[in-house]
This record gives C-alpha cells, sequence and structure tokens, in this order.
C-alpha cells in the first residue's frame, strides 16, 4: 500500500474507495474491515487515513494503546482528516465512539477519563456469533459495555469469550502490526516464535458450540437499558413521575442486581417465572457466583439473571424492599443512587429519611445555588403553592419553605442557608418547621416529586424573569392613588376605599417581585393586608381591572430599564402531578411495617368500629397479629376516641389557627375537619394561643 507524507487534513488523499459504517458498529471495528479490505496493516491504514501523522512515509510515534484510543474518543482534528479521506462525515465518526455512544452514563475521573467503576466502564466485550456471521465479522457497539448481555435480533445471550483461548475477543485492541481478520480472535497466545503474528489466537468466532435463548423478560430488560444509556433518562416502575438521570439509575440496577443474585446463592425464592429454568439453571451452574458476590458479573448469564431481576424489581417499590431487605449492610452509602432508590434502601434497613436529607441527597446538576435562586421568587408561584403546598400551614409560611426546597435540592446547603438567598429577613424557624413535618401524606410526597421535577427543569433552562434582580427594585412609587383612580375609571368600576386600593398596590408587589406580604414597603399603608384577604382581592378582580393593573406592571419594568414578562411560571407539564398512591409507596414507606400488616389483615375504619363496640386494644392485637400498641396508632391516627392511653399530638401554626377562625370565621368542627383530628384538639390549642373561642352555638359575625 502506499503511503503520503501527510501530516494534516488538507494533504490526506481521497482513498479509491471505502467501507460504509453498519448501524452500531463501533469504529475500531470499522477500521479494522477498512485495513483486511485494503489488506493492510492498521498502521498502515491509520496513516492513510490521516489518523497517525508521519514523516518520509513512516508512521510517527505509533504505540499499542493508540488503537484502543481511538475507539474511546476522536479528536476534531482526527474526525476531520477521516472526513477528508473518506467521505463520511465527521460527526459519524464521532457516534461511533465509546465517550460518544455512552454519553449519558459516562462518569469521569479527575484526569478526564471514563471511570472504571462506573456503569459502563470496562472493555471486556461480548459478541454474538450469528450476527458476525450476518455481517461479515464486523462488531456491535452495545456488545462492548458491561450491560450488554443480550442479542434482540436472535434473542440469544451474548458469548463471553474466544471458545479457544477462553479470553473475551477484544480484551486488548487490535495490534498496529497486523492485517486484520474480521471474525477472528487476535488474543495474544503462548507459544512458541518471535513477533505479534505468531502468537494470536486467530479462532473463529462464528463458531457457536452452544446457544443459549433468552426469555422475553431478559430482552425486555436489555432494550430498557440500551433505551436509558441512548436518552440518558429513566421513566418507568419508581422514576415515572421523576425521571432520573442514566448514571444512578445504572447504579440503582447494579445494586438491585447484586441483591438479586445474592438471592439466587442462598436459596431464596426468585421469581423463576421471568428466567425460565434453563437460564436460571446455567446460572447455578456457572462459575459467575461465590459468597461474595461481585458487583459486576463477568459472564453474560449473570448480568442477565441479575439485570431481568432488578428491572422487574423496580416496577414495584415492595418488590425493591423485599429484594434488598437483609442483603445491604448498614453502612450503606446513598449518594451513589436515585432519591427514590435512597429512600427504599432507608426502608429496607428499617430506616425513614427526612425530606430535608432526601432534597439534599437528590443527584447533583452541577447548578450554582445562587442560580438557581435568581430563577426562584422568594414565594414559589400560586399554582406550585395551591398545588403542592401542605395543608396544615399558613401558604405564606409554605411558599417560602417551598422555594428555598428548590434552591437547596442536590446542594450541601442547609434550609435556612438556601432561605438565606431567597428572603434574608424571613422567618427561618417557622420555614425550617415546614421541611421537618413534610411528609406525612401522599400529598406531601407529590410535592417532593414535584420540587426534583422543577429543580430538574430548572437547571436545564433559562428563565425569562431574574427574580433576584426584582427582588432588588424599589417599589416605593409603583400605583400611586391617582393612578389607582384612573385604572378604576377606565374599566369603569369603582375604585372603592382606600383598603381596596392598598390591596391594588400589595398585588403588584407581589406579581412582580415574588416577595411575601410581609415585606412591603415601609412606607405604605398595610391596613387590612393580610395574605387572605389578597387572595379574596384577587378572586374578585374585574378582568378589566386586572389587565389594566398587568399594564402598569409592565410600565414599571420599562421604566426601571428591564426587559421582561410581567409574570411567569414553569410550564404545565412539569407539573403534572402522579398518582398519590404510587408516590407514597415509591417515596415513603411505612417506616413501621407491623402498622402496614395491621391494615392489611383489617381496615382502619373496621378497627375504629370494633374499638368503638367494646373490643379492647389487646383483643384486636390478638386478631390482627400486631401488637397492642401498634393497634393504638392505628386507631389514632383514623380519629378514634382512645379509652385509655396518650392521644395523638398535633402541631399547628397559630397564625393559621387564627386566620381559620377568625378571619374566614370558619367553626371549630370545620378546622377539626380540615386537619384531620377532634374538635377537643382544636378547642385546645385555641385557648393555648390566646385566641377566645365562641361559645357553642354563638353565631360568628365578621369584625
Amino acid at each position: 500500500m502506499s503511503t503520503t507524507t501527510a501530516t494534516s487534513s488538507d494533504m490526506v488523499r481521497v482513498l479509491p474507495f471505502r467501507v460504509r459504517p453498519l448501524p452500531d458498529e463501533p469504529f475500531d471495528s470499522w477500521l479494522e474491515t477498512m485495513a483486511a479490505k485494503y489488506g493492510a496493516t492498521l498502521n498502515e491504514i491509520a496513516c492513510a487515513l490521516g489518523l497517525l501523522d508521519q514523516q518520509k512515509g513512516l508512521a510517527v510515534s505509533a504505540t499499542a494503546w493508540m488503537a484502543n484510543g481511538w475507539a474511546t474518543a476522536l479528536t476534531d482534528i482526527q474526525a476531520d482528516r477521516l472526513e477528508a479521506s473518506t467521505g463520511i462525515s465527521a460527526d459519524q465518526f464521532h457516534e461511533m465512539t465509546r465517550m460518544r455512544f455512552a454519553r449519558h452514563a459516562i462518569r469521569y475521573t479527575r484526569q478526564g477519563r471514563i471511570s472504571a467503576k462506573c456503569p459502563v466502564g470496562g472493555t471486556e466485550g461480548r459478541y454474538c456469533p450469528e450476527c458476525l456471521v450476518d455481517s461479515g465479522g464486523r462488531w456491535r457497539m452495545s456488545w462492548q459495555f458491561p450491560f450488554g448481555f443480550a442479542c434482540p435480533r436472535h434473542r440469544r445471550l451474548l458469548v463471553d469469550s474466544c471458545p479457544t483461548c477462553e479470553r473475551p475477543a477484544r480484551l486488548r485492541a487490535h495490534p498496529l502490526a497486523l492485517v486484520p481478520v474480521p471474525g477472528r480472535c487476535h488474543n495474544p497466545v503462548d507459544g512458541p516464535g518471535r513477533g505479534p503474528q505468531p502468537n494470536r489466537c486467530r479462532a473463529d468466532l462464528t463458531v457457536d458450540p452452544v446457544r443459549t435463548p433468552v426469555p422475553p423478560a431478559a430482552l425486555d430488560a436489555q432494550r430498557a437499558m440500551m433505551r436509558i444509556v441512548d436518552t440518558g433518562l429513566a421513566r418507568f416502575g419508581i422514576y415515572a413521575s421523576a425521571p432520573q438521570q442514566a448514571v444512578p439509575v445504572l447504579e440503582d440496577i447494579r445494586l438491585l442486581s447484586r441483591a438479586a443474585r445474592d438471592a439466587i446463592i442462598a436459596g431464596d425464592r426468585v421469581d423463576a417465572a421471568l428466567l425460565g429454568d434453563g437460564l436460571l439453571e446455567l446460572f447455578r451452574e456457572s462459575g459467575d457466583w461465590t459468597r461474595a458476590v461481585r458487583a459486576r458479573p463477568e459472564s453474560s448469564v449473570g448480568a442477565a439473571v441479575g439485570t431481568t431481576l432488578a428491572y422487574a424489581a423496580l416496577t414495584d417499590p415492595d418488590a425493591v424492599v423485599a429484594q434488598l431487605r437483609g442483603r445491604l449492610p448498614t453502612s450503606t452509602s446513598y449518594t451513589a443512587h436515585t432519591p427514590q432508590l435512597q429512600t427504599l434502601i432507608a426502608a429496607a434497613l428499617g430506616r425513614a429519611r427526612r425530606p430535608t436529607a432526601l432534597l439534599q441527597s437528590a443527584p447533583p446538576s452541577g447548578a450554582d445555588p445562587a442560580e438557581r435562586a435568581r430563577k426562584v421568587p422568594a414565594q414559589l408561584w400560586d399554582d406550585w403553592i395551591a398545588r403542592y403546598a401542605p395543608r396544615r400551614f399558613d401558604h405564606e409560611v409554605a411558599a417560602s419553605a417551598l422555594a428555598a426546597a428548590v434552591v437547596f435540592t442536590g446542594t450541601r446547603l442547609t434550609h435556612s442557608a438556601a432561605l438565606a438567598l431567597l428572603d434574608p429577613h424571613a422567618p427561618a424557624r417557622q420555614v425550617t418547621h415546614v421541611m421537618r413535618d413534610l411528609g406525612r401524606s401522599a400529598h406531601d410526597v407529590d410535592a417532593l416529586h414535584a420540587i426534583l421535577r422543577l429543580t430538574a427543569f430548572l437547571d436545564t433552562h433559562d428563565v425569562p424573569i431574574d427574580y433576584a434582580r426584582r427582588r432588588g427594585l424599589d417599589y416605593t412609587g409603583i400605583l400611586p392613588k391617582p393612578q389607582w383612580q384612573e385604572v378604576c375609571q377606565l374599566a369603569g368600576v369603582s375604585p372603592g376605599g382606600g383598603r381596596r386600593w392598598r390591596l391594588a398596590r400589595a398585588f403588584l408587589y407581589r406579581m412582580l417581585s415574588g416577595n411575601p406580604l410581609r415585606t412591603l414597603p415601609a412606607g405604605w399603608d398595610s391596613a387590612g393586608v393580610t395574605p387572605h384577604t389578597g387572595s379574596r382581592f384577587v378572586e374578585e378582580l374585574p378582568q378589566a381591572v386586572r389587565s389594566r393593573l398587568k399594564q402598569v406592571a409592565a410600565e414599571f419594568l420599562v421604566a426601571n430599564g428591564i426587559d421582561e414578562p410581567v409574570t411567569w411560571i414553569p410550564p404545565s407539564v412539569d407539573m403534572i402531578p402522579a398518582d398519590e398512591a404510587q408516590l407514597a409507596l415509591a417515596l415513603w414507606p411505612p417506616s413501621r411495617p407491623a402498622r402496614t400488616a395491621a391494615m392489611e389483615a383489617r381496615t382502619p375504619d373496621d378497627l375504629a368500629r370494633a374499638y368503638a363496640s367494646g373490643a379492647s386494644t389487646y383483643e384486636i392485637a390478638a386478631d390482627t397479629g400486631v401488637s397492642r400498641q401498634t393497634v393504638a396508632r392505628v386507631l389514632a391516627d383514623s380519629g378514634a376516641s382512645m379509652r385509655r392511653g396518650r392521644p395523638r399530638t398535633y402541631t399547628f401554626d397559630p397564625g393559621w389557627l387564627r386566620d381559620l377562625y377568625e378571619t374566614q370565621h370558619r367553626t371549630i368542627a370545620q378546622i377539626a375537619h380540615l386537619a384531620g383530628c377532634g374538635e377537643t384538639t382544636i378547642n385546645r390549642h385555641l385557648r393555648d394561643a390566646g385566641i377566645p373561642v365562641r361559645p357553642r352555638g354563638a353565631r360568628s359575625t365578621p369584625s
């Protein structure tokens, strides 16, 4: 083969013919096929393609590791030279490298290399002999990763090693000094002779003495793994409501795969119908299991068995907990896994995770918390608060708490530090109390899912409003009283007394700044302006007045040199709540399994009726098979009046009670129904808060 003195892309000559890459073909396979077609060594074809610089017809600095480096990643210069010599686009060559194929599932070392411990680390590829026959010895990219174990086309297991030398067929890159022979093993072997040629295996890899079919469940698991790596997200099972990134999801699957194989080794019962007797028996007969189960199986049968069972378990949170229980050390780390699995790991270990810890341990996105705070108002958007705010707290306090939660999700910030980025003068103790109390219901779990989705959206999208800048504007002169009267005159409505004007100014302030009403400018008269009266004012605001107030807001922004929309909220697609029952299982499994067992034996209403009819907690406990204390807790949660024992304790915000009782004029019965407790409890908390209680039967009149 003739050589050239080309050392740059514009000097690389066009080859007489070229081989088109196959779909899913790795670069090293294509390079070997090109060399085989020309009858050249890899060294010679690399010089002709511009991968190796040369002087006077000889390659400059050709070393054995270069072929593996080309298969991993190509530089832009190398890709341009390949395009110049073959006419095939540089982007297509980039797509044929390992770095580009698995870009969503790669974790890097500090030196910028693929970590050997990440889910896609390792180069020992498997292969399908039937595919090698069909393609003339050309390989597939998906075979070269640890998560590849089955061929969906031929519905069979991949072969782990060469049948002759018994080593992985591509344990090392092809030697640069040899002419490749597609479909043949190029592993070095011991034997007489010098040089690379006599010491190569050269076994025919298309020979297939044993063909192992796989069941449909294993093929589904294989396709799911490829889909996760290709899209970079998992949206199935426990991830359906809050999709997660590929790297932590693959770590989840690896942990569950190890637990599943450990269960088989220990003789525990597994779902054999998923695997089929043949695959399960083959795994038991293989050498890929010991008492110390490896995190990454070395055989395709081990990967198939573990991944299939792991994928099936991830569709049911209870199955995940059952698979992990008793097979995890108490020192198990949470940080590498998704928030969903972190909670299930805690449940398997008999623990419960605090909401703050759950959000902080979300996979870090690398976003600066201050930059995220710039995209979030000090009080989360009203639509989000109406949907996700805890029902036991004042909405203004809850709005501040959830906004701060968005800022610290996936970071090392505390809740107070995140709150300081949004509202330095907020009542930190009240706000952090919301997070401590969050998680008691499926509604609260839905809020946690919403925060995870919102954080992922904000970190990957820019927003049209800089809330940090808006928080620093001077709103003192917005909507003077003559302008308010003009707005009402143009809308054809009465401006009312001063209270209506004060509420209109507060409405503009909160709409533009995103701040709570307690931070209104110091010089304003805020008499009668409360969160409750502000909400009623917005609900009753005529459309004509609303439109003109938004025009006033737009003019205020223009006067301050700001080219932004007046308001903005995240797209509604990111606010669709998932099914509450599924969320409750996915993120917050019960920390007391005995309570779950009691409620599975008899519903809480049945237990309450039995207790009200005279049965003791001892008798009910004997009937349900749990302790008397567990029965008492279930009865207390259902609101049953206990004859003995300590009643359930409730924590209420005094401001919330005062607003409902004195401002909204709710009855004690209505408040008790809203809080899920008895009237006596509400009565006691009203008196403890210093709120005068109306006599029973007295009619409430507006103040």
